[in-house]
């Protein structure tokens, strides 16, 4: 009875926090870094910010940053991801933001010595043995050290480890084995599921059945989102032949990402309660994926990811990432600013267009294909599933081939041209070889090259990593990403050591997302309103079931809610003038695809405007713009430009004088805020300029970082 009571107090607790998962990935999730510095990185990023309509108070502009493609882990700490972090935080964004995506000149290579040296004596201290030097070397990427933001600003070097990343989809036999990391709850969880095995005569051991219950029930209300721990329960149940609550552990099972039906049916633990008609019909309606790989999961920073690939929420139980990508690199190796826009743009425009063509997957005698070719496969099985194209290749690249969806490769060198291929609106392409995305040296062909031809996404290690599978994205990224992922989620459940590679690209790219459908009514873009206004959702066309909905207002996340009906916003006590409102739906199922609809409002609840003009909405970036900001508020008028503060005056009618090249050349949006003595605010509707100028070239950096490396000749390079 005691037993009975722990799992159900446990699984009601799943019950409420499943319906309160989303993920996907929006541009309200996104936090986009600008090295304001750059004319380059402010282009692209203006471009990407009108494109992907990222709100204004997600976009950060740092300072001083290194201008080479390396810097060390304290400049990268100090002056580009603390500060990132502060602004999250600042800004209130911590519970919506996901991904920071960086623009482009930022340096894509960070020298970590100190954590290779910490890692060391670490493990030297710990088990005795020595670090093979080599597969560690102390160089990370850009993209990576975000990704593992928290390790990197906390001195943590458990991230350069060739299974950090617990985001990773895991052969499916692991996930049952190991939920936890070593410490008192594994070895519970151990202790509730090594007995009573079907074989063994303890198996219908009421005392022993019990007790491994009243265990998984302790561990569940730790950790009420991790599916081992349900589907153990379930097992227990049936093995004392008690149906109804198998049945009910295993529903929950299923909420949390069980999706294994054919290994479920053949399961020894449930040979009592198979043919019992409520078991049986929940288990025939379970998702049937291959017993192969944890399922495909939509992202958030906030789900803390265990050793298992799914969720725990008990302190030191799991890990939380951030999705990181650098949109361009437009110097040295790079690419130049014209393929760098003409890659964003196609990749922008590839969401929901489900591509149709082929993925292919290099099979030569070369170890940079050996590595992965094993899964091979597996993944082009699952991708025929999906009702796509599939097929391994004798050569390195697909050779007159019009319908690349993806490659997976692995050579030195190549030029894609020559090969007369045609890469898809979409594609992430991948070429396993040892300095793919080493952008300050000559060498191996790099990850630009495929952007320069269409990729939404590519990447490649910044160190030689030697071939091995775990610091390169494993086959399967085309079957997270063909499932409706973003290319950043595809990309790092694919990647189980990431700490060398870089994400050169689009991570937001979404081709094959089925995203909801919703129709806004009572408020429309453009309505002056006031007091509270009740916002109604019409679902009628939406292609997908829809979980719940988030209200932002200026980028903040104000509402969540399962609702399915309506949401109130509520004005009283908001500020008036100019405000942006979102309403964000997401879908049902794992993979969480969202909906982002913007409402840019005004507010009038007290007779307060602000109101801004140019002479015309056209300028080079060799012009000075002229603002002309009035307002019947405040003491004072600041001049905003993507979240930030280009100049403030005191008075009520100003003019301002702002050099176009300081907002960069693209469309760019610009607004006035009346200020008051109490920091009220009034806020002007955008100004809409579009800023033009010559595109460069790339910049060559002609200095190298320093050489620290100690080759091993027994491990096999994968570029040499």
């Amino acid at each position: 009875m005691n037993a009975t009571k722990t799992i159900f107090q446990c699984l009601l607790v799943v019950g409420v926090l499943c319906s309160q998962l989303i993920a996907g990935g929006g541009p309200e999730n996104v936090l986009l870094v600008v090295n304001a510095d750059s004319a380059s990185s402010k282009m692209i990023a203006n471009y990407y910010i009108h494109g992907r309509k990222i709100p204004a108070r997600n976009v950060v502009y740092l300072n001083g940053i290194p201008d080479r493609e390396f810097t060390n882990e304290d400049v990268f700490r100090d002056k580009i991801l603390k500060p990132i972090v502060q602004e999250i935080e600042e800004r209130k964004l911590a519970l919506s933001i996901d991904y920071i995506i960086y623009s482009s000149d930022f340096p894509t290579m960070v020298t970590n010595a100190k954590h290779f040296v910490k890692l060391r004596n670490q493990l030297k201290e710990e088990t005795g043995q020595q670090l093979q030097a080599k597969l560690y070397a102390p160089n990370a990427s850009l993209t990576s050290m975000t990704y593992f933001a928290g390790a990197t600003i906390n001195d943590n070097p458990g991230y350069l480890g060739l299974d950090s990343n617990t985001y990773y989809r895991l052969p499916a036999n692991k996930i049952l084995r190991r939920p936890f990391s070593p410490g008192p709850s594994l070895d519970l969880f151990r202790k509730a599921t090594e007995v009573a095995r079907p074989e063994t005569e303890e198996a219908s051991d009421s005392k022993i059945l019990d007790e491994s219950i009243v265990a998984l029930g302790q561990l569940m209300k730790k950790n009420p989102q991790q599916p081992a721990l349900t589907y153990w329960a379930a097992r227990r149940y049936a093995q004392k032949g008690n149906a109804s609550q198998a049945a009910k552990a295993i529903t929950f099972a299923i909420r949390q990402g069980w999706a294994f039906r054919k290994y479920t049916q053949t399961d020894p633990y449930f040979e009592k309660v198979q043919d019992d008609p409520l078991f049986k019909g929940i288990v025939a309606r379970m998702p049937d994926l291959p017993f192969e790989f944890a399922p495909t999961r939509g992202f958030k920073q906030k789900y803390t990811w265990g050793p298992n690939g799914f969720l725990n929420a008990e302190p030191g139980q799991g890990n939380r990432f951030f999705i990181s990508s650098i949109l361009a690199v437009t110097r040295n190796h790079g690419n130049n600013e014209k393929e760098a826009l003409r890659q964003l743009k196609r990749s922008m425009a590839a969401d929901e267009t489900n591509p149709q063509g082929t993925f292919y997957f290099a099979d030569t005698a070369d170890v940079r294909t050996k590595a992965r070719r094993a899964n091979f496969d597996k993944a082009i099985s699952a991708l025929k599933q999906l009702g796509h194209n599939a097929t391994i290749i004798k050569t390195a690249m697909p050779i007159k081939a019009n319908d690349v969806l993806g490659v997976t490769t692995g050579t030195p060198q190549f030029s894609w041209t020559k090969t007369g291929s045609k890469i898809v609106a979409g594609a992430f392409c991948d070429n396993l070889t040892s300095f793919g995305g080493r952008m300050h040296k000559p060498g191996q062909t790099r990850v630009s090259e495929f952007l320069a031809n269409g990729a939404a996404g590519a990447s490649g290690t910044i160190v030689e990593p030697y071939a091995i599978q775990n610091k390169f994205p494993h086959p399967m990224v085309h079957v997270h990403y063909a499932r409706g992922c973003s290319l950043g989620e595809a990309f790092y459940q694919s990647v189980y050591g990431p700490f060398q590679i870089l994400l050169v690209g689009d991570a937001l790219c979404q081709p094959w997302a089925t995203k909801p459908k919703v129709r806004i009514k009572g408020i429309k873009p453009g309505d002056e309103i006031k007091d509270k206004v009740k916002i109604f959702f019409d679902v009628e066309s939406s292609p997908v079931g829809i979980s719940g909905y988030e209200l932002y207002v200026d980028g903040v996340l104000a509402h969540r809610t399962a609702n399915k009906d309506s949401i109130l916003l509520d004005t009283v006590n908001m500020s008036d003038g100019y405000h942006e409102i979102r309403i964000v739906a997401w879908s049902d199922g794992s993979i969480e695809s969202t909906q982002s609809i913007v409402i840019p409002v005004s507010i009038n609840n007290k007779g307060e405007s602000t109101q801004l003009t140019t002479e015309h909405p056209d300028y080079l970036d060799t012009d000075t713009i002229t603002f002309r900001a009035k307002s019947n508020f405040g003491d004072s008028i600041e001049l905003m430009h993507n979240g930030r503060s280009i100049a403030k005056k005191i008075g009520t009618d100003v003019e301002f004088k702002i050099k176009a090249a300081l907002l960069g050349r693209g469309p760019v949006k610009v607004e006035a805020l009346a200020i008051s003595e109490t920091r009220k605010s009034v806020a002007s509707l955008p100004v809409s300029l579009q800023i033009d100028g010559r595109l460069s070239e790339r910049k060559v950096d002609t200095e190298t970082p320093p050489k620290k490396e100690v080759q091993n000749p027994k491990k096999t390079p994968a570029g040499k």
